[in-house]
C-alpha cells in the first residue's frame, strides 16, 4: 500500500466508492484509487436508517466469521485527508481497517449503537450488491 509523508491511505466501504454520490469527495482534492479488496472476515456491514445519501455502517466483531466485504483503499495528500476526515458525521469516524491480506489501514468504521436497529447486509458481500439489490 502506498504511503509516503505527504499521503494517507483511506478505506471506504459505502456512499465514497467509485461511482458512488459521495466519491467526488476523494476525487475533487486530487485523491487516488489505489486498489479494490475486501476486509478480514471480522466485519459486520448494516444499512444506517436516516442517512442521505444512504450510507453503511461497518462494524468490527471479533471472533465472526464472515464472507469480508468489499472495499476500496483511495490515497489522498495529508491536508486533505485531514479536511475529509473533519467532515465526516457521527456516527462514522475513522479508525483502523484489517484487510484481507492482514494489512491495516484507516477507514470509515461505526459507532455500535447506530447499528442496533439497522438492517445487516453482511451476507451481500458489500455496499455496491446492497445498492444492486435495492434497485431490483
Amino acid at each position: 500500500m502506498s504511503e509516503t509523508a505527504n499521503t494517507l491511505p483511506i478505506v471506504v466501504v459505502g456512499a465514497h466508492l467509485s461511482g458512488m454520490p459521495l466519491n467526488r469527495e476523494l476525487t475533487e482534492p486530487g485523491g487516488r484509487l489505489l486498489r479494490r479488496c475486501r476486509t478480514a472476515p471480522d466485519y459486520r456491514l448494516y444499512a444506517l436508517p436516516g442517512t442521505v445519501p444512504e450510507k453503511p455502517g461497518l462494524v468490527r466483531e471479533p471472533g465472526f466469521e464472515g464472507p469480508g466485504l468489499d472495499v476500496e483503499v483511495w490515497e489522498l495528500d495529508a491536508a486533505a485527508f485531514g479536511a475529509f476526515v473533519a467532515r465526516i458525521p457521527a456516527p462514522l469516524g475513522i479508525g483502523k481497517v484489517r484487510l484481507e491480506d492482514g494489512s491495516e489501514a484507516s477507514g470509515f468504521l461505526c459507532e455500535a449503537h447506530a447499528v442496533k436497529n439497522a438492517r445487516e447486509i453482511t451476507a451481500l458481500g458489500g455496499w455496491r450488491a446492497y445498492m444492486a439489490r435495492l434497485a431490483d
